[in-house]
C-alpha cells in the first residue's frame, strides 16, 4: 500500500478491498478520513523511512509464511472443517494492531520489530517483549484458539477463566508443537523459570486467599491481566500468573488423562471439571 501516493489510487485500492477495509480499518472504502489520514501516512518522508526498515527487516516473509503453513496443517488435523483464512501482510506506521477473524489474518508488520526498534508501539516496557517476530504466529493461534475454546457462560469465577487461557494455550502448544512455551504465553525465559520453580508458592497463595472461586472482575484482573508484577504473590512474580497457573492446570489434566484428546479438552466447559481431575497442588512434575 504504501506505493499508493495520491488519494486516487488510494480510493482505487480501498474499493476494490471492500473486505479487507471492512475488518481490518472497521469502515467504509469511501471513508474520507481513512483516505486522507492513508495519504498522509504514505507522503510522509520519515514514514517512508520506517517503511524500508520494516521491508529490510522481514525481507521475503519466508518464514512467517512456512510457521503459519505448518500451524494450519496441525489445525486441519484436528479440525478437517477449518479453512485456512487469508494472509495479509501490511505496514500501518503503527497506526494498527494484530487482526485475526476466521476468514483473513492481517499482520502490520512494523509491530513486531523488537522492543529496541527505533519506532514501536506505545506500551509500557513490559509490554514490549511480545511485539517481537517470534510473537507473531503463537499470538495468531492463540486467538484462533476461541472458536474451538467452550465455556460456560454461567461460571464467573477466576477458576474458569484461569482453565480458558490454559486451554487456549494448549491449543496453541499442540499447534505449534517446536515452539518454545515462553514464546505461547509471550513470558521471559527468566519469568518461566522461576515461576515454574516458584509454583508452590504462586498455589499456596491462590489457596490461602481463597480466589479461585472468585467473582469480583477487580480482583480477577489481578490475577489475569497485563501487569509488571502481581505484588501481592510476590516481586519477582510475573503480570498474569493466572493464565499461566491455568495452562498448568490442563496441562497436568492432559498428563493424568492421557485418554482425553486435545478436542475433547477443548470441548469441556466445566472448569470444575478440569481442575478436580488434574489433580494439581503446586507439584513440579509434569
Amino acid at each position: 500500500m504504501m506505493q499508493l501516493k495520491t488519494k486516487e489510487q488510494i480510493k482505487d485500492f480501498l474499493s476494490k478491498n471492500t473486505k479487507f477495509v471492512n475488518q481490518f480499518y472497521q469502515t467504509s472504502p469511501e471513508d474520507t478520513t481513512l483516505i486522507n489520514r492513508l495519504f498522509l501516512i504514505h507522503n510522509n518522508p520519515d514514514t517512508q523511512a520506517f517503511y524500508e526498515d520494516t521491508k529490510k527487516s522481514f525481507g521475503n516473509l519466508t518464514d512467517l509464511k512456512s510457521q503459519l503453513e505448518t500451524a494450519f496443517k496441525h489445525i486441519k488435523y484436528y479440525y478437517p472443517d477449518f479453512k485456512e483464512p487469508q494472509i495479509i501482510t501490511t505496514f500501518t506506521a503503527l497506526d494498527l494492531e494484530l487482526m485475526v477473524s476466521d476468514d483473513m489474518i492481517v499482520i502490520p508488520l512494523e509491530t513486531f520489530l523488537g522492543p529496541k526498534a527505533k519506532y514501536r508501539p506505545q506500551y509500557p516496557l513490559y509490554l514490549l517483549q511480545r511485539f517481537d517476530k517470534p510473537y507473531i504466529v503463537p499470538s495468531i493461534l492463540t486467538i484462533l484458539s476461541k472458536k474451538y475454546n467452550a465455556i460456560d457462560p454461567n461460571d464467573h469465577t477466576l477458576l474458569s477463566d484461569m482453565i480458558y487461557y490454559g486451554k487456549s494455550y494448549e491449543f496453541t502448544r499442540a499447534m505449534l508443537p517446536d515452539v518454545a512455551d515462553s514464546l505461547v504465553i509471550a513470558y521471559a525465559d527468566s519469568n518461566m523459570t522461576k515461576t515454574w520453580n516458584s509454583q508452590d508458592l504462586v498455589w499456596g497463595h491462590f489457596i490461602d486467599n481463597k480466589v479461585l472461586y472468585e467473582t469480583n472482575d477487580r480482583i480477577k484482573d489481578k490475577y489475569l491481566g497485563d501487569r509488571p508484577k502481581v505484588f501481592e504473590i510476590g516481586s519477582d512474580c510475573p503480570g498474569r500468573i493466572g493464565q499461566w497457573l491455568g495452562w498448568r492446570i490442563v496441562s497436568r489434566y492432559r498428563t493424568e488423562n492421557p485418554s482425553i484428546s486435545l478436542i475433547d479438552l477443548m470441548k469441556n466447559s466445566n472448569a470444575r471439571d478440569i481442575f478436580e481431575k488434574s489433580k494439581y497442588k503446586g507439584q513440579l512434575e509434569d
